[in-house]
Parts: C-alpha cells; structure tokens; sequence
C-alpha cells in the first residue's frame, strides 16, 4: 500500500470522526432546544406574572416577560449552532464520500 493511500485512509478516518462529533454536538442541541421549548411553553401558559430561573445551585425569583425573551434569545442561539452545525455536516459528508470514492478506485476490493 502506497504512502498516498496511507495518508488518504488516515484523512477518510479523521473526516469520520468529525462527522461523528458534529452529530453528537447536534443531538445535544437538538436536546436543550427542546428544553427550551417545552420551558417556554410552561411559561407561557402559566397565570403567575413571575418565574424562577435556576442559577446554579439557587432559584431566582424574575418577570414572567423577562423570563420568556432570556429563553428565546438561548433558543434562537441554540437553533443558530445547530444550523451551523449542519452546513459543517454537510461539508465534512461531501469530502467523506469524495475520500471514499478516490479510496475505492486506489484499493482493489478483496
């Protein structure tokens, strides 16, 4: 096997791993976007014209208004990352399958 195929095979794994990370890092914003949502939801529907917010390890008393604009400008962030997110999956795939393809016109199939 060729150095050339050596060094395409390590950058096909690295390209891999990426993909993976991306994909983790999205599930977990996918996760704390819905736990935004569903927090806002509560919210909203709430009849108090105040809310606690967990800071830490204490519960902050705020406004019901403040509360809600804090949870979407998190959410609008998070859902901003996930896009991003995205667009870097999407770059790393296309370069994972155009690796792929070079690695499977270089190694013949045993």
């Amino acid at each position: 096997m060729s150095d050339e195929t050596r060094e395409q095979i390590a950058n096909f794994q690295q390209v891999q791993q990426q993909i993976q990370v991306l994909l983790m890092q999205k599930q977990n914003l996918q996760i704390q976007s819905a736990e935004m949502e569903n927090a806002l939801r509560e919210i909203e529907i709430a009849k108090e014209k105040e809310a606690f917010e967990i800071v830490g390890n204490i519960m902050i008393k705020k406004k019901k208004e403040d509360l809600i604009k804090q949870l979407k400008e998190k959410k609008e962030m998070i859902d901003l990352r996930i896009s991003t997110i995205d667009k870097q999956y999407e770059k790393h795939n296309a370069k994972a399958v155009e690796l792929q393809k070079k690695l499977s016109t270089t190694i013949p199939e045993q």
